[in-house]
């Protein structure tokens, strides 16, 4: 084209006739002109099939602009490269339509350079692409967004970075696993690929409550009939694109189901305990209310039956028989005053502080009371450590040492009475020592005479299963009760 241009202009130098000067300086200037211009407007004239080098923003632009698809050059750094790859520059960043193949011989952080045709429907994209690695590169820094800036669609396609709390973890298909996550007002997931699943996801990242640091190219929805928790999504491309800054809480929907489920279960325990305690206390109420029926059953309505049977005799034999009913009258009289002893100790036990006191501190108030009306001097000696006895066993052996007690004051003469108390580890053992007259035990006055204290306290002994010991001689009478638990 030179060589053409300069050989005219010659030819019309040397062969053309002689013009002004000023004429044919205009027709070289202008034909210089020609031979400049050329060659630009040659390159600033489009071809099919060939476009001019220009950025992703510029891109979108001119394909916007003509509503249809464009011819395109652009270059970019790959931010993405598996099912789909993804471009970006410092303008913007778009979808490549290429041939797995190629998408495999490119690794992320390279720059390419692609040719094809955009298209912005449903996003931007470049079809039929061919796709050339210029180099090697580095990634570009993620754009950090919140979740409602993601919604809005402005940096779709871009390389974003954003938190949030990761609600469930679920299976995305052939896609590999979806992360289903909350941020702000906006619910999406996060896609890890299945090229990446070897590489095992630490544990801490993916607990429910987690709060994470996401990283990844974000795709917004462009589907009408979506969800407003399908907004958008972003893809990851494994898993250092997820970070942990806090770990769940443990107040979590299940840990708060079974602590309550664990207060329930030990409310109904407590009831239940409260329950049994309210039926054992009513149950050992009632046992000793009967124990008590039955104790004055047995001493005196028993005795008021045989009082009132020995007065019935003395009025049918007193006009004929004086002196034997003189005799049943005595009788009668003897029956009274045991009556009488009998309600005195029952009493005593009914006034005891407290139904649950220790044998010895019963016994020990009765001897209070027995020191202040005799002169004997009485003793109390308690060994061992005092165990806790049933209504029963504490209700018997108290009865017999008052009657001991009392049978060595009114019919021993003893001035001296020491009352022991033994707690063992299987057994407690009452004795009550005196050093009265004694008596024969075998031929001791019984009923017919008119006492019923050696009798009533055998009758104690056998209520009890307890063993009955009984040693005496002038100067020393021992009785000797134990009882084994």
């Amino acid at each position: 084209m030179y060589k053409i241009i300069t050989d005219l202009f010659m030819s019309m130098h040397f062969h053309a006739p002689r013009t002004p000067s000023l004429k044919r300086l205009v027709m070289t200037l202008s034909l210089w002109v020609a031979v400049v211009a050329l060659p630009a407007k040659a390159a600033d004239m489009p071809s099919a099939g060939h476009a001019k080098l220009q950025s992703i923003w510029s891109a979108i632009e001119q394909t916007r602009a003509a509503s249809q698809a464009v011819p395109v050059m652009i270059r970019g750094i790959v931010i993405l490269n598996h099912h789909s790859v993804v471009i970006q520059d410092r303008t913007g960043a778009t979808e490549i339509s290429v041939d797995l193949s190629d998408a495999n011989r490119i690794a992320l952080g390279d720059e390419v350079e692609v040719t094809g045709e955009m298209v912005l429907a449903p996003r931007p994209q470049v079809r039929n692409a061919s796709l050339r690695r210029l180099w090697g590169g580095a990634m570009p820094l993620p754009l950090a967004i919140t979740s409602d800036q993601a919604a809005e669609g402005e940096s779709e396609l871009a390389l974003v970075q954003m938190d949030a709390q990761l609600v469930s973890v679920t299976s995305a298909g052939l896609t590999g696993v979806r992360l289903n996550l909350s941020s702000e007002h906006q619910s999406f997931s996060a896609v890890m690929p299945d090229n990446d699943l070897d590489a095992e996801i630490p544990v801490d990242l993916i607990q429910p409550g987690a709060t994470l640091r996401i990283t990844g190219v974000l795709f917004i929805s462009h589907d009408p009939g979506a969800s407003h928790s399908e907004a958008f999504t972003l893809q990851l491309r494994g898993p250092d694109d997820l970070q942990l800054l806090k770990g769940p809480s443990w107040w979590t929907g299940p840990h708060i189901l079974l602590l309550a489920g664990i207060f329930l279960i030990m409310i109904l325990i407590l009831v239940n305990i409260y329950l049994r305690q309210e039926h054992r206390r009513y149950r050992t109420i009632a046992e000793e209310r009967a124990k008590i029926a039955r104790d004055i059953h047995d001493t005196l309505a028993q005795g008021f039956a045989g009082i009132s049977l020995e007065l019935e005799a003395a009025d049918q034999v007193m006009e004929h028989s004086p002196e034997q009913a003189k005799k049943l009258l005595k009788e009668a009289l003897h029956l009274v005053r045991h009556s009488r002893n009998e309600s005195h100790l029952s009493i005593e036990m009914l006034r005891a502080p407290s139904r649950s006191d220790r044998l010895d501190v019963l016994l020990a108030h009765s001897i209070q009371q027995m020191k202040a009306a005799t002169a004997t001097e009485i003793e109390q000696q308690v060994s061992g450590e005092p165990v806790a006895l049933s209504y029963n066993i504490v209700n018997n052996l108290f009865r017999i040492g008052q009657e001991a007690i009392t049978n060595a004051v009114r019919h021993a003469s003893a001035t001296r009475i020491r009352v022991g108390l033994r707690y063992e580890p299987r057994g407690v053992t009452l004795e009550v020592e005196d050093n009265g007259k004694g008596f024969d035990p075998d031929r001791a006055p019984g009923t017919a005479e008119g006492h019923f204290g050696l009798i009533g306290i055998r009758e104690r002994v056998a209520a009890i299963d307890a063993e009955l010991q009984i040693q005496s001689a002038p100067g020393r009478t021992l009785i000797c009760v134990r009882v084994p638990l």
